[in-house]
């Protein structure tokens, strides 16, 4: 395989390091707020979990010689710019676990779509990784549903139509960015029916 990363691959890299630890961050506040200590714990492993991922990435883009650069989301259309709409901690978490159920399928096509060793080597280790934060938030959500809370559905559905709406917005922008951002949007929308068409553990 060859290794050559362009900038728009640089900008994916810096892009992952910003999200995982904006992530971190916001689960790390949570934990500091909560008094539930099963929630004080996992909030905690999961705070540095992201945040270890954020080092991941770092380390991967010093590898590759490449500059850190800190990404914003400055036009407000991405999916963390809406934490606004997060109300209470059941919110925060089914924010979260919307958000990772497709990090596993994003990750899985830049790895295909990546002509970089190193890069492809991060990604096929960090996808597996992702289970156990989908497990632990899975778990909770289902027992919070057993227990007659009907708040998760309801918010389920809300994030989940906020996530898809941001993602497939992002697909567009990431098209107009020359002829990388095109063959890999391209390779996501060719195969989007993979993920989105897949039974959530919601659904009856």
């Amino acid at each position: 395989m060859e290794n050559e990363v362009s900038k728009f691959e640089i900008f994916l890299l810096n892009r992952y390091m910003a999200s995982e630890l904006s992530g971190g961050l916001h689960l790390g506040r949570k934990a500091r707020s909560v008094n539930d200590p099963y929630l004080i714990k996992q909030l905690t492993w999961h705070c540095l979990e992201e945040v270890r991922h954020a080092m991941v990435w770092q380390r991967l883009i010093g590898d590759l010689n490449a500059p850190l650069k800190n990404i914003h989301d400055s036009q407000g259309d991405e999916y963390f710019s809406h934490l606004g709409e997060i109300k209470d901690t059941l919110d925060l978490l089914v924010f979260t676990h919307i958000f990772e159920l497709r990090v596993p399928f994003h990750f899985s096509m830049h790895a295909k779509w990546t002509k970089n060793d190193k890069i492809k080597n991060v990604l096929e280790k960090l996808i597996p990784e992702e289970k156990p934060h989908l497990e632990w938030i899975r778990e909770y959500l289902k027992k919070e549903i057993d227990n007659g809370n009907e708040k998760v559905k309801e918010s389920i559905e809300k994030f989940l139509k906020l996530e898809k709406e941001t993602y497939n917005h992002d697909l567009e922008k990431l098209e107009k960015m020359g002829v990388d951002g095109e063959s890999f949007a391209k390779l996501i929308k060719d195969n989007l029916s993979e993920f989105e068409n897949g039974k959530k553990w919601w659904e009856k």
